[in-house]
């Protein structure tokens, strides 16, 4: 598959970058920023416990929904092209979420986000594994990893910063408002100093495969979310079975679609490769735990021990600095360890989640739980730089957008996933103790053991995540 390049007069490897990981920094941003707010929120728009998980999941669930089709038209049309297309979406829908009036206006704006951070995030994975080649492509991917991960570890930091202002009385909404420059800057910048790529081929677009994918998506995530509050009426319990065969018929759809030469949303080849396979698995099961925490730790901190928005994020400060250090640390530690490495940082963080267990079941010390966010700093710092690269490093030029669109589809559902668990066992816990959640009074005995019993799914998702990506290292070991 030829590959066609077209380069502004200014445009390089190095400046495609620099404007490239601000849409990668954005909307990894909006995945985590809106926790802080989320009291906030509630008390404001007087949003019930599933409209709040809905604010959050609607981003998850559109974005993964639409990652493939996003990844697609990039590789057809140009990836720069989608880029801007999908940054002018965000920004539109990011203004939309800062003058939301109810519940439902922001959730359906968040849902419009996702559907522009799906558009243009594909093209950052896809130009970067096009545009670099061998220790620069490492170099590009490390860089990339470090800035996605302090964007989820910093917005706490930054969410409850722009809270503490207030600026204007505008409160929550700034945290939507401050993407505007952004994208300013990025669509600005991105018309001359991004190369355009895409693939040199005549296909169509799989819209039906895209629609069967989502389709099933939707079905399992939308009853699970509110299903519980709502008391399991029949169309939640009809969703959830739904979603089997619908899984099955769009696995049997993209089956028959590449036998006949067509061009899938979803190669189902890919997956006969154990590296692609376990490597999107793991990395599943790993990004399950991480938004999934910082909401229960959120809640936990705010409405069960009263700590204002700014006193909350500030416990997520040393998880940042301890994040960046494990960035640092993370190409060194590849060489010496190689494939090991990955294993090493979930181990960290997976220490880190046992503490905020002990920690909210005993003590509900603050200091601990600082020692438990500076460990999943850590281990996510080192983890994340490495895992994109890895998986793919087992994939053709020719199948890197697609693949970059798998890879994103499963980061981000499986945010979603993990925030659909995490809020089923917090908020059940919670409404079984009888505290109201939009109390102003604390309540931390309820609430340290709702955070503790939801962040043991955090545990088991980032210790099974490790259990794969050992196995897969013992099978190349074994192979090698």
């Amino acid at each position: 598959m030829k590959l066609v390049r077209k380069e502004p007069r200014w445009a390089g490897a190095n400046s495609s970058l620099a404007v490239l990981l601000t849409g990668n920094f954005v909307t990894i941003l909006d995945l985590f920023i809106v926790n802080v707010a989320l009291p906030n929120i509630q008390r404001d728009l007087h949003a019930s416990n599933a409209e709040l998980q809905m604010i959050m999941v609607a981003y998850s669930v559109s974005y993964g929904a639409m990652l493939l089709n996003g990844a697609r038209l990039g590789d057809l049309y140009g990836r720069r092209r989608l880029f801007l297309y999908g940054m002018a979406i965000f920004a539109g829908a990011s203004l939309l979420c800062g003058l939301a009036s109810s519940p439902w206006n922001l959730i359906a704006a968040r849902a419009l986000q996702g559907i522009g951070a799906a558009l243009l995030m594909p093209q950052v994975y896809a130009s970067l594994r096009l545009l670099f080649d061998g220790e620069k492509r490492r170099w590009a991917f490390g860089v990339m990893g470090s800035v996605q991960g302090a964007a989820g570890v910093a917005s706490q930091v930054l969410g409850g910063g722009l809270m503490a202002l207030d600026i204007g009385g505008l409160g929550w909404r700034l945290i939507f408002f401050v993407n505007l420059p952004v994208a300013a800057y990025a669509i600005i910048a991105g018309k001359w100093f991004i190369v355009e790529t895409r693939e040199a081929v005549s296909a169509r677009l799989d819209v039906f495969g895209a629609f069967l994918g989502a389709s099933a998506l939707t079905a399992i995530l939308l009853p699970a979310m509110i299903g519980r509050e709502q008391h399991w009426p029949w169309w939640t319990i009809i969703g959830l079975l739904s979603s089997v065969p619908l899984f099955a018929t769009f696995i049997v759809y993209e089956n028959r679609l590449t036998q006949r030469g067509g061009v899938p949303i979803i190669d189902p080849l890919l997956f006969k490769n154990d590296g692609f396979a376990f490597g999107m698995l793991a990395s599943f099961l790993f990004f399950s735990a991480i938004s999934s925490f910082s909401l229960s730790l959120t809640i936990f901190l705010q409405v069960g021990l009263g700590r204002t928005p700014l006193q909350a994020a500030m416990l997520f400060l040393p998880s940042t600095i301890a994040f960046f250090a494990g960035s640092l640390m993370s190409a060194f530690l590849a060489k010496r360890m190689g494939h090991q490495t990955p294993i090493f940082g979930m181990a960290i963080f997976s220490l880190g989640l046992l503490i905020a267990v002990a920690d909210g079941f005993l003590g509900r010390e603050a200091s601990t739980l600082t020692i438990s966010v500076i460990l999943q700093g850590l281990g996510q710092g080192i983890v994340i730089p490495l895992l994109l690269n890895m998986v793919l490093s087992t994939i053709a030029d020719s199948e890197v957008g697609m693949a970059s669109g798998i890879f994103s589809t499963i980061q981000t559902t499986g945010s979603a996933f993990g925030l659909t668990i995490v809020g089923i066992i917090l908020f059940g816990i919670i409404d079984e103790s009888g505290v109201e959640a939009n109390s102003a009074v604390p309540a931390a005995g309820g609430y340290g053991a709702a955070f503790a019993v939801a962040t043991l799914y955090n545990l088991a998702a980032v210790t099974l995540s490790l259990v794969l990506f050992d196995a897969l290292h013992g099978r190349r070991r074994s192979s090698g």
